[in-house]
């Protein structure tokens, strides 16, 4: 039982009544304080990330009702500056961001990675009669991406705090102080579990973000040297196929030699890698008009003819009827939106209950051959939501896993083979209740993400 008594009951109705609610944010604490004297900082990763918090987190407030009576603890109010505290204790520099990669045209955060925190479980109670003690437990778990989307590294912790012994009574107003310190508490816990994690067992996908820059050394470098050093890790990454976040560097090296042609070219590749084809198109122009005689600009002029002939794709939902409904034109408008496809409609070119299956299959490639497209996409769309795993307290609160899953096979209609096969999952969590209309919305969003992310496994594959 989170509230033992009468004289609880009244103790809150109390505060309810003088202050429209049972708690506010501590006001006695102070995340970066208490990380450095709790001695987390060690020497940190050099790179500049974006830490992310839902809405739905920043508004979170875990509460109880007991015969009538509110206990409420506004989590969501001080989770983003003990995020940041958490973020600054791991990294060079921090800043938030509105949501997690990939980014689009309109919006791109001056940043190398991404930092998602989230809130899998949450409890308190008071225990005792007329006096005793609040504890309060907080599952997290942190999630770090790159600039394509992709999961580098994810950590769970648990956190767990216990306030001085109260008198429920004689301390109404410093009992909902401590309420909310011991709240705070507990996600400090789990986020002092995390860093601990993370210095001890650093992320090697993360440490692949540091390869070829000599981090620690990098504001002192002179220009030339730090222009090499950002060229080098951009080109590190574009090897690696990872385009948004070599694009990322390149950019910045071309801050210090603006005009460098080899430097000017990888970023229009990855540009058009990335799917940003009418920048691709500028940075290509730009290598012709500066350095009109090298290799850069024999290489650009082909890309520029690439790029102005769309490849014609075709696009063939084979879900089963009903099984999702979500708005399978996500998938269509990725594409289309990249501007680096033209997209035509397979509906009326067979009739086919299941284009997979041969010799209809082949019929269908032929008939989409004739059409125009180079290459046919089936894909299939899948999601759910379900409770995480709770710990069976009392009143806890648990996170509700929002997952939307495409699968999408690319294959060519001349060849009639399979080019490439790709699986996109996105996922998020919510700890608020949503109605159906709410938890939609929620995973049409996560279907838009993995659309943006197919777009991307199609260009990184060479399909354009």
């Amino acid at each position: 039982m989170l509230l033992n008594t009468r004289a609880f009951y009244l103790l809150l109705t109390m505060t309810a009544i003088t202050s429209g609610c049972a708690y506010n944010v501590p006001l006695a604490v102070d995340p970066v304080k208490d990380m450095h004297q709790s001695r987390l900082v060690s020497k940190k990763m050099p790179i500049k990330v974006g830490i992310y918090l839902s809405d739905d987190l920043k508004h979170y407030v875990y509460k109880q009702q007991r015969m009538g009576t509110a206990f409420r603890m506004k989590i969501g109010k001080y989770l983003p500056i003990v995020a940041a505290a958490m973020a600054s204790a791991m990294f060079d520099d921090v800043i938030l961001v509105d949501s997690v990669p990939p980014y689009s045209n309109s919006y791109k955060p001056d940043v190398e990675a991404v930092i998602r925190l989230e809130i899998l479980s949450c409890y308190a109670n008071a225990v005792g009669d007329l006096s005793g003690y609040i504890k309060a437990k907080t599952k997290l778990r942190i999630t770090a991406y790159d600039l394509d989307g992709n999961s580098l590294w994810q950590d769970e912790a648990v956190g767990e705090s216990r306030s001085t012994e109260l008198d429920f009574i004689g301390s109404l107003l410093d009992g909902m102080e401590e309420a909310g310190k011991t709240g705070y508490q507990a996600v400090f816990s789990a986020t002092a579990r995390l860093i601990n994690d993370f210095y001890a067992k650093p992320p090697q996908k993360l440490l692949a973000l540091l390869e070829v820059k000599k981090a620690e050394n990098l504001r002192n470098l002179p220009n030339f040297e730090l222009f090499k050093t950002l060229y080098e890790k951009g080109r590190f990454q574009y090897d690696k196929k990872n385009y948004c976040q070599s694009l990322y560097l390149f950019a910045k090296a071309s801050t210090i030699v603006p005009d460098e042609p080899a430097t000017l070219f990888y970023t229009g590749a990855c540009y058009t890698h990335s799917g940003d084809k009418q920048n691709a198109l500028k940075k290509f122009a730009d290598i012709i008009a500066k350095s009109p005689s090298g290799q850069e600009a024999s290489d650009a002029k082909k890309w520029i003819q690439r790029l102005n002939d769309p490849l014609k794709i075709g696009l063939a939902n084979i879900n089963k009827a009903n099984k999702t409904a979500l708005d399978n034109e996500a998938v269509r408008n990725a594409l289309t939106n990249s501007n680096m496809y033209t997209v035509i409609d397979t509906a009326k070119l067979t009739a086919l209950n299941n284009p997979l299956i041969s010799p209809d299959f082949s019929q269908f490639l032929d008939s989409c051959s004739k059409k125009g497209a180079k290459v046919i996409i089936l894909h299939e769309i899948d999601s759910s939501s379900q409770k995480a795993s709770p710990d069976y307290y009392g009143g806890e609160d648990v996170a509700t896993e929002h997952s939307v899953r495409i699968s999408a096979k690319a294959y060519s209609t001349k060849r009639k083979q399979l080019t490439t096969a790709i699986l996109i999952n996105e996922k998020s969590s919510t700890m608020q209740k949503q109605t159906a209309e709410e938890e939609a919305k929620t995973k049409q969003q996560l279907l838009e993400n993995a659309s943006r992310k197919l777009v991307l496994q199609l260009l990184k594959n060479d399909i354009f």
